[in-house]
């Protein structure tokens, strides 16, 4: 895909990568100006991430349902028209990119599950492994089946979410005797992308990023 088909006001997605962690923002397209995509400054809690030499970044671009990419580029907070904005740097053509669901946060935490099982119903201590915008996935040593409903009472210090979905994948994890679950929502929360932000935001900053960065309009 051609840089200068990237149409002003599209939805893109920076996928960065630093010390081993993946991490995922969204944002949009403000302007195209050769090979400088002027897109709206990425923010968590008001305050604008900068991004270090040591991450790379891959941008992502979906144009007429297909997924685009290009692969280590360059992203800086500039000034245009009295405005801040991140200005991602393109090289050559963006490339067709098969991605596999959407960015999963690791999580590790033990929370109440609830769920109608084929015993009748349940309260479990489970594992919460990750977590996304359109699923979770825990660990249990119950066996359960899938298409099961659950209520997942999501806590992580002042978060709390009530989360529900069906169950969807299942794995037998034998160093562990136990069984990892892949499930999808049954409603969207609202509240979830903004936690989700923010906790790949203090990610950064325990990565060495620059962050806290916060600018004034003039």
């Amino acid at each position: 895909m051609l840089k200068e088909n990237i149409v002003d006001g599209s939805d893109i997605e920076l996928e960065v990568k630093i010390q081993g962690q993946a991490m995922s923002f969204k944002s949009q397209v403000f302007t195209v100006i050769d090979s400088h995509v002027l897109i709206l400054p990425i923010k968590v809690n008001s305050q604008t991430l900068g991004f270090s030499k040591d991450c790379v970044i891959n941008f992502l671009y979906k144009d007429d349902g297909k997924l685009f990419i290009w692969n280590n580029v360059s992203v800086k907070l500039v000034k245009y028209m009295e405005g801040i904005y991140h200005s991602v740097i393109l090289k050559g053509d963006g490339q067709p990119y098969n991605r596999r669901g959407a960015y999963r946060l690791y999580v590790g935490l033990d929370m109440p599950l609830y769920i109608n099982s084929a015993k009748g119903p349940l309260t479990l201590s489970v594992l919460v492994k990750d977590i996304s915008e359109k699923g979770v996935a825990f660990i249990t040593k119950e066996e359960l089946e899938l298409d099961r409903t659950f209520f997942l009472k999501f806590k992580d210090g002042k978060t709390a979410l009530d989360l529900s979905g069906s169950i969807v994948r299942k794995e037998f994890l034998k160093d562990l005797d136990s069984y990892l679950y892949g499930c999808k929502y049954n409603k969207i929360n609202k509240v979830l992308p903004k936690y989700i932000a923010t906790k790949q935001a203090e990610l950064l900053k325990k990565r060495n990023m620059t962050y806290n960065i916060s600018h004034k309009k003039t």
